[in-house]
């Protein structure tokens, strides 16, 4: 019984292997998905990109008690009255070392500001608290260098996707303040980060030199470092780092880039080939 065990064995293992050995002389077709680097050329080497990003928004946060509109919308919060603005601004520029292919420079610059004359939040008979005469400003200078690839959709001119890979580094100041009667309380913030971020957009030329792009920051790996002062006499700091990978909904960016064809893709070789 043991001999009849043992040669099973030698002949499953003798098989193992004749198959294993036959298997690896067979030729094996590498398997491919197809994605590769697009062999369209939407935008030609030697083209300078240049536009701007704006954005400007204005909110009023209510009519304190002659507002019922928010008296509905927000049952805990009474008495809400104040405004904000934010403003945005960045010009950039960027150059085609190679088809499809741009790395350029960016410059960011955003300014908020927040007045909140009254607010009071309600959880109970026994509990709330509120807040008057409280006023925030803020803003921030940012510089980028960036590297952008463009791919073709379905080998279009007018429609492509591209990626963008920006490294930033920034700068900014806020102070809030709030007044009590004849007293003034406040906090002064200096931001120093830098980070490396993902963003990828869309673009689509409504002409031969003017294009739509919308874009939006996906991954970003980022570090930060805030100082602070409050009152003129209180001193703190706080350094942050980390990545996030998730869609920020409010860093949308839609802007207007204007293309300008250098070379022979110039305006003017062209008229002369002609």
């Amino acid at each position: 019984m043991k001999r009849i065990f043992s040669i099973s064995i030698m002949i499953c293992i003798a098989a193992s292997s004749w198959a294993g050995s036959r298997k690896n002389t067979e030729p094996v077709e590498p398997f491919d998905r197809g994605i590769g680097m697009s062999n369209s050329v939407f935008v030609p080497k030697g083209t300078v990109n240049a536009g701007v990003n704006f954005s400007y928004n204005t909110i009023d946060l209510g009519r304190a008690a002659d507002d019922n509109g928010y008296s509905l919308l927000f049952d805990l919060i009474n008495g809400l009255e104040g405004s904000m603005y934010t403003f945005g601004l960045a010009p950039h520029v960027s150059y085609f070392v190679a088809n499809n292919l741009s790395v350029g420079a960016r410059f960011d610059y955003d300014r908020s500001s927040l007045g909140l004359g009254n607010a009071a939040l309600s959880l109970g008979d026994d509990m709330s608290f509120g807040i008057s005469d409280y006023n925030m400003l803020k803003h921030t200078f940012s510089g980028s260098l960036t590297m952008r690839y463009y791919m073709s959709i379905a080998n279009s001119k007018r429609f492509a996707i591209f990626a963008e890979v920006r490294a930033t580094g920034g700068y900014g100041e806020s102070k809030t303040w709030k007044v009590d009667g004849e007293d003034k309380f406040g906090t002064y913030q200096t931001t120093v980060s830098g980070s490396i971020n993902f963003v990828p957009g869309i673009c689509v030329f409504a002409q031969d030199n003017v294009a739509v792009e919308v874009a939006v920051g996906i991954l970003g790996i980022n570090l930060t470092r805030v100082e602070q002062t409050r009152n003129q006499v209180e001193h703190s700091m706080m350094q942050t780092s980390g990545a996030n990978f998730r869609i920020n909904p409010l860093a949308i960016e839609i802007g207007t880039s204007f293309y300008f064809y250098t070379g022979p893709h110039s305006r003017k070789a062209r008229m002369k080939n002609k």
